[in-house]
C-alpha cells in the first residue's frame, strides 16, 4: 500500500525561513537519481521522499536555542561519518552536489547541513509510517 502525501505547496506566502529551506531541499532531492515521490508531508513530518525501496521523513529539528537555523560554530566536518544508508548515499551526495550547501554531516539518523551562508540546521531521519 503507497501512501499519497500532498505535493508541497509553493504558493504560500509567506513562506518562513524553514519552508523555504524544506522547498530547496525537497527540489535537491527530487532532481537526484534514486529518489522519487518527494512531497511535503504535513504532519507525518518536514519532507517524505521515496529512496533504496521504502519510504523516509526528514523532520527538522530545533537547536539549542530552540531555533532550526543555528550561527557558524567552526568548520564543517567531513561528510563521511557513519550513517544511515539512505542518508550516507542518497541525501548526502544530493546536497553536496548543490552549491547551496557546503556539507551534510551525516551520524546515524541525524543529518547536520551546512549552508553556503555558513548556518547550519539538522535533521532526523525515521521511517515513514
Amino acid at each position: 500500500m503507497t501512501t499519497e502525501f500532498p505535493p508541497i505547496d509553493r504558493d504560500k506566502i509567506p513562506l518562513t525561513a524553514v519552508d523555504e529551506e524544506a522547498v530547496r531541499l525537497a527540489d535537491v532531492l527530487e532532481d537526484h537519481p534514486g529518489v522519487s515521490g518527494v512531497t511535503d508531508s504535513g504532519v507525518q513530518g518536514d519532507i517524505v521522499f521515496t529512496a533504496a525501496g521504502r519510504s523516509w521523513v526528514l523532520d527538522f529539528q530545533d537547536g539549542p536555542d530552540g531555533e532550526v537555523f543555528q550561527d557558524p560554530a567552526g568548520a564543517p566536518a567531513p561528510a563521511d561519518g557513519p550513517a544511515a544508508d539512505v542518508l550516507r548515499d542518497v541525501v548526502v551526495p544530493a546536497l553536496l552536489a548543490h552549491s547551496a550547501y557546503r556539507a551534510a554531516i551525516a551520524d546515524g539518523d541525524t543529518l547536520t547541513v551546512h549552508l553556503a551562508t555558513g548556518r547550519h540546521y539538522t535533521l532526523a531521519l525515521s521511517p515513514a509510517a
